[in-house]
């Protein structure tokens, strides 16, 4: 009975860490007061092959991975969350898909003996052909001389017409040929001018940003490209962009409003439609 007790205790804990999901704040991550946890979580994790799924803001990744690894190679799944806290998920692993029987060789078909070979009939005797006549011999040919021509009568030519001046052509001096055009030069430094402004409350825009990168919340603060700051990051879209900004321990997300040149060295292509501003003095 005390075994069966004990058995039932075990299943049911190791159960419930399964489904576990661990909130560690800001301030017990940068002060180090979580680490013990998270490498409890690593081996247990790697003990029992759960995985865990970390949400938590980009910059914190490397460090969480680190502090997870110390306790054990469990399998990490890191997400990008907005908000100053980290989130652990434990999450049994996708089971591998059965492998499919193999198929057992189809049979051979028995071996069809070959037909008996057909006697080839002998040919019919051929006759022999007569014996070849010879033709007479061709009569002799009798040369017959050529009479020779008789030489023609001296034909005097009349008096030739004086000569005619030919016309002379008119020159036509063509026109030079049109100077074909340079050809274009594409300028890498070219400005790329983003005009954005706040969409309006049913643009679809507004609504796929906001929840891209709001969490579906309404963002309504603005900001003048002339107010960047170093440090935000530009995320844009047709006609708009998002600016998030990290002011102390929380995020702000701005609509920018105005003309900002992309192509600048003040910023730094992160991505697609990703820009990080890394000099506060943009030109416009």
């Amino acid at each position: 009975m005390k075994k069966v007790f004990f058995a039932l205790t075990a299943l049911l804990a190791s159960s419930a860490w399964a489904q576990q999901n661990i909130d560690i704040t800001a301030e017990q991550f940068n002060s180090g007061a979580a680490n013990a946890e998270l490498t409890t979580l690593g081996r247990q994790a790697a003990a029992s092959g759960k995985r865990l799924v970390v949400t938590a803001p980009q910059h914190w990744h490397a460090q969480i991975a680190a502090r997870i690894r110390a306790g054990g190679q469990a399998e990490i799944v890191m997400k990008d969350g907005f908000y100053e806290t980290l989130l652990v998920r434990v999450e049994d692993k996708a089971a591998e898909p059965a492998k499919p029987e193999p198929v057992a060789a189809a049979a051979k078909p028995a071996p069809v003996a070959a037909p008996a070979p057909t006697p080839t009939p002998r040919p019919a005797p051929v006759a022999e052909p007569p014996a070849a006549i010879e033709p007479p011999p061709p009569a002799p040919v009798v040369e017959v001389p050529v009479a020779e021509p008789e030489p023609a009568p001296e034909v005097v030519a009349p008096p030739q017409p004086p000569p005619v001046q030919a016309a002379v052509p008119a020159v036509v001096e063509e026109a030079p040929a049109a100077a074909a055009e340079a050809p274009v030069v594409v300028d890498p430094k070219a400005p790329v001018m983003l005009v954005a402004v706040e969409p309006g409350d049913t643009d679809p825009v507004r609504e796929s940003m906001e929840k891209r990168y709001n969490e579906g919340k309404r963002i309504s603060e603005r900001v003048q490209p002339g107010s960047l700051r170093e440090g935000d990051v530009i995320y844009t879209a047709a006609g708009a962009a998002v600016i998030v900004r990290r002011e102390n321990n929380r995020m702000i997300r701005m609509w920018l409003d105005g003309t900002l040149n992309l192509n600048q060295t003040g910023l730094s292509v992160e991505g697609g439609n990703k820009y990080l501003v890394v000099n506060r003095n943009l030109t416009r």
